[in-house]
């Protein structure tokens, strides 16, 4: 590795965790962006949990998948939705009296 530039630091789903997003210069000029899964301990700091290295095509294909499902979202005027939709009743079955019912 000749260079890492870090980008930006995403917070986790917790304190302790954070996403760690950089620019990597490997010894052949080439580029790729190094995410890295960091979490915190007392005494040690941040230490990497995980790391991926996506080339610049894999990056260019990931943005244009979220780029495409977030541009399909905002022409509907809708946000990213939170739960699942489920159909709604079912339409009316006839029912019979319980004894006792008028």
């Amino acid at each position: 590795m000749v260079g890492r530039t870090v980008l930006t630091t995403l917070g986790g789903s917790a304190p302790c965790q954070r996403l760690e997003v950089a620019l990597v210069q490997g010894r052949d000029g080439r580029l790729t962006i190094d995410l890295r899964e960091q979490h915190y301990a007392e005494g040690i700091g941040w230490f990497d949990q995980r790391a991926l290295e996506i080339d610049p095509k894999q990056f260019r294909l990931l943005q244009a998948a979220l780029g495409a499902k977030s541009a399909q979202l905002e022409a509907a005027g809708q946000e990213t939705p939170v739960s699942i939709p489920f159909p709604g009743p079912r339409t009316a079955a006839p029912t019979r009296a319980a004894v006792g019912d008028v």
